[in-house]
């Protein structure tokens, strides 16, 4: 008996001690630590933060490892506040308190970030050893920063966020690259959702068209899942969102129902997934908008059981509407 627990303690110590060794692998391989960032407990802090945005989630606890490194960094005198490595730091704490809720200072470090690679004009310059370098970190800040001036509804300031991130990506060298053509048509989606929601119609239309184009001429492999995956949906997504917006019903639903159809072709893909709750939430109201309470009743529906298949949209908001609606139609036969 003592033997075979013996036994067992020792696979689970080797086990566990792969995992280990697998994780620090894998953060190396995909998340390196600069090197100039030579003191280990520094490198530990990072290392742990960068364990817990990408492996096992939880921003808040991300901050304060990152926090504590640059603590660690500004005590050792090593690097200062406008060094690469620093300000790639900043960024990630940005985003890490955005995610916990705290949206104000997170803008405003991104804003501070993005203020030392870009100037006033919307020219990049200054910080940073690299042309390279300084294009890379322009999509990082933009990355970051562009939903947070969405959300508190400075639209024409994210276009010309979004406008400037979208010429560095271009400008990176091997730009046609995959990788690099997705940056490009995200940035081109960004931009056509910042001009309707500015309501700049027309340019959101044919941003947002073009990248429907760019999107068929990429041949996608067959029953592959990426990063492009639904892409196209949800672009219809917009353009459905941009013709209701100019009362155009019959041209949204259009969208809509072919983004509908697009989202189908992909079983549980978490992004088809989300998009289908969208469009579905879209179709619904859309109808219901036209009086079409038949219609927006069975995409009330369809809403409710797609959430209770795979989790994804408001569950109780379909369902109040849904009712509401059905509540409605009783009282109108009365």
């Amino acid at each position: 008996m003592i033997k075979l627990l013996s036994t067992v303690s020792g696979l689970v110590v080797v086990s566990v001690g792969g995992l280990y060794i697998y994780i620090n692998h894998y953060l190396d391989k995909n998340y390196p630590i600069r090197p100039e960032i030579t003191s280990k407990a520094t490198r530990k802090l990072l290392r742990g933060a960068a364990l817990r945005e990408h492996i096992a989630p939880d921003p808040q606890i991300a901050y304060m490892f990152m926090l504590s490194a640059l603590e660690q960094i500004y005590s050792d005198g090593d690097l200062d506040e406008s060094s690469e490595a620093v300000q790639e730091i900043i960024v990630r704490m940005a985003h890490a308190a955005a995610q916990i809720g705290e949206q104000k200072p997170a803008k405003q470090m991104l804003e501070t970030a993005w203020d030392k690679v870009v100037d006033s004009d919307g020219r990049i310059h200054g910080l940073g050893d690299s042309e390279s370098w300084r294009m890379q970190h322009v999509c990082r800040v933009a990355d970051a920063l562009g939903p947070l001036l969405m959300d508190c509804g400075e639209y024409k300031t994210a276009i010309r966020t979004y406008g400037t991130a979208l010429q560095a990506a271009r400008t990176m060298q091997n730009n046609d690259s995959d990788d690099l053509l997705l940056k490009q048509a995200n940035y081109v989606t960004s931009l056509g959702e910042a001009f309707a929601m500015d309501k700049d119609y027309e340019s959101a239309r044919t941003l947002l068209s073009s990248v429907l184009v760019d999107i068929k001429k990429r041949e996608q492999p067959k029953n592959v899942v990426d990063k492009w995956t639904c892409l196209d949906a949800v672009v219809m997504l917009d353009l459905a969102q941009v013709e209701r917006q100019q009362g155009n019903v019959e041209k949204s639903q259009q969208w809509a129902e072919t983004g509908l159809q697009e989202t189908k072709k992909w079983k549980r893909v978490g992004a088809c997934d989300n998009c289908q709750a969208h469009l579905l939430s879209h179709l619904a109201h859309l109808s219901e908008s036209q009086n079409n309470v038949k219609e927006a009743l069975g995409y009330y529906s369809l809403a409710i059981k797609h959430f209770q298949d795979t989790g994804t949209g408001n569950m109780e908001q379909m369902d109040t509407a849904s009712r509401q609606l059905k509540q409605r139609l009783l009282e109108s036969t009365k």
